[in-house]
């Protein structure tokens, strides 16, 4: 089940739409399984992904070098810290009222969007065993800013400032949590199962496409007896 944290914002509107932009196979898969795939957040592209930012690292050294008095001890607690993110898996999100024409050259080489709301999606593991939170990422300054300690959902929550443009809403695994512990989850990542019917509002098709994929679409969806809109890009138009 979806499960709301203090320290992850959330869209103001339960209308607000989302999306992810993902190859055609992909999405077909996702049809089979019923199921979101979650990678380990250490295999996301950004480096920064779950770590502090600098000034936040020299106040935590400050902290812990005056706790024990040796900087190898305050090293190693910051490195220990920083280590809470190992613990958690990612499913991303585009916010975005329209389609995105940035997004599409982003990711050219994904066929396809899926389209859904904030309510969509937190109504969608409503049968889940998992517990999952999801959050809107507050984009800072590395180099700048710092964060606050003490809570293992701010580091994973925040990204350097060049990706302010993904506008990203995240969904987090976090398999420390009491209710997740009891679930198996392999090292590079986990599927969490989730009610398609609810999750899809509309799928839209990359505007550069060539191809036809309304025929094995259609297929996929009446094996599954789903039902949802399958539109082309207004870019396109």
């Amino acid at each position: 089940m979806y499960c709301k944290h203090p320290n992850l914002p959330q869209p103001e509107s339960p209308r607000q739409r989302l999306w992810r932009y993902l190859p055609f196979e992909q999405l077909l898969q996702l049809i089979h399984d019923s199921s979101l795939y979650f990678p380990n957040i250490s295999r996301m592209r950004d480096k920064w992904e779950g770590l502090l930012t600098e000034r936040t690292r020299e106040h935590f050294f400050k902290v812990e070098y005056s706790k024990y008095g040796n900087s190898s001890a305050a090293i190693g607690s910051i490195k220990q810290y920083e280590e809470f993110k190992d613990a958690f898996y990612v499913n991303c999100w585009h916010m975005n009222v329209h389609e995105s024409y940035l997004m599409w050259k982003v990711y050219a080489d994904r066929e396809c969007a899926i389209q859904t709301t904030f309510e969509r999606i937190t109504t969608a593991f409503h049968e889940t065993p998992a517990e999952i939170h999801g959050g809107m990422i507050t984009y800072i300054d590395f180099e700048r800013d710092s964060m606050p300690i003490g809570n293992v959902f701010t580091p994973v929550s925040h990204k350097d400032l060049p990706y302010q443009d993904e506008k990203e809403f995240r969904l987090l695994f976090w398999k420390s949590a009491l209710q997740n512990q009891s679930i198996l989850v392999p090292d590079n990542g986990i599927s969490i199962p989730i009610d398609l019917g609810l999750l899809i509002e509309n799928i839209f098709i990359n505007p550069t496409s060539v191809q036809n994929f309304s025929g094995p679409l259609q297929e996929a969806m009446a094996r599954k007896s789903l039902h949802f809109g399958v539109r082309n890009s207004r870019i396109k138009e």
